[in-house]
């Protein structure tokens, strides 16, 4: 396959929905011990999402993907359960999250006249958890490429060309393995790998394999998985989930129930009362002691008051606040009326009136 027919698709070749049909039956989930394990599966050139969807779906999993180009991301937006549309090389992901990486990657080089294949299986492996199943789809001449890498990572390979007449268009492989805990290098095993991109493969079956590989099941708990660019709609969903404002303890600390009494840790000053009829919270609070009961409301108003001028042509105001407070006596219904200047200030008559 030349550069020029890769080049004129982006890069994308969708595997065909019979290739993906035999994969699920070569893939088993791992049966979690309760709720709260799941199995994750991550596409990271998904395309328009139909595989991992589908590998998600008969694995009963999580399905998550990135898409570089904008119409399929939206297509693949309503397939799956998580998508960034973004470079799979511009994310953060969080590493051994994943149960199961489906790698179809695009058929070509980069910049530096790498093999794209290579160079997503080498960014994108850390994302698979120790124990975790790849699923390689690639070409099969470049599969030496990755050979080394992929016997120093990977064990339990299974290899299969695409069934007929698929195999004819793009001479495409299947590799299927398991995730090493720790990279060993293994020359036999890259020996054999480079051996399999020159020599006949059997066919994918189409039925279940003998035994399946297993995805593991994982704890259900939030992973990593964003872009590193930021995006407002992203940071606005996530805000709105996890932000400090949906926080029960700092909610409780900013709206205290209202039938809770709160003592203040100093006590008032006038100033302070003031605010308060300023504000109304004194409006309609029914205060006792001593067996007296009263009903208090506040008021803060505006008053022009006159300012010495300089000039006796020239009059001069100055806008200040009045506070008045009304205290009904609930036993007897006299009215006690407070206003600011008087001698005892609105204060005393509320430290009076109020327990």
């Amino acid at each position: 396959m030349s550069r020029l027919e890769s080049q004129a698709v982006a890069g994308f070749f969708p595997t065909p929905p019979r290739v993906v049909t035999a994969l699920s039956h070569l893939l088993h989930a791992a049966t979690p011990t309760d709720r709260r394990r799941v199995v994750r599966l991550l596409d990271p050139c998904a395309g328009t999402g139909e595989p991992v969807s589908a590998l998600a779906q008969a694995l009963g999993g999580e399905s998550y993907g990135i898409e570089i180009n904008d119409e399929r991301a939206e297509a693949c937006r309503a397939r799956l359960d998580h998508l960034l549309a973004t470079s799979a090389f511009s994310v953060r992901l969080a590493n051994g999250a994943f149960s199961c990486l489906y790698l179809n990657p695009p058929y070509d080089y980069d910049d530096e006249k790498r093999r794209l294949e290579h160079a997503f299986l080498t960014s994108l492996s850390r994302a698979l958890c120790p124990g975790g199943v790849l699923v390689f789809v690639i070409p099969q001449a470049r599969l030496a490429v990755s050979a080394r890498y992929l016997a120093a990572h990977y064990t339990g390979f299974r290899v299969y060309r695409f069934p007929d007449p698929e195999f004819a268009a793009f001479q495409q492989m299947v590799l299927l393995a398991v995730k090493k805990a720790q990279a060993i290098p293994d020359g036999e095993a890259q020996a054999q790998l480079e051996s399999w991109s020159i020599r006949a493969l059997p066919p994918l079956p189409d039925g279940p394999a003998t035994p399946p590989l297993v995805a593991p099941a994982l704890p259900r708990t939030d992973v990593l998985f964003a872009p590193l660019a930021f995006d407002p709609a992203l940071a606005a969903q996530e805000a709105r989930r996890r932000g400090v404002w949906v926080q029960p303890a700092f909610a409780e600390q900013l709206w205290p129930p209202a039938e809770r009494p709160v003592r203040p840790l100093m006590p008032l000053r006038r100033g302070h009362l003031a605010l308060l009829i300023a504000a109304g919270l004194l409006n309609n609070v029914v205060l006792q002691q001593g067996g007296r009961r009263v009903l208090v409301k506040g008021r803060t108003r505006k008053e022009l008051v006159p300012v010495e001028s300089d000039d006796e042509n020239t009059e001069i105001q100055r806008e200040v606040l009045r506070t008045s407070v009304v205290v009904l006596d609930l036993d007897s219904g006299a009215f006690d009326v407070v206003e600011q200047g008087d001698t005892a200030g609105p204060d005393a008559a509320l430290r009076g009136a109020a327990a």
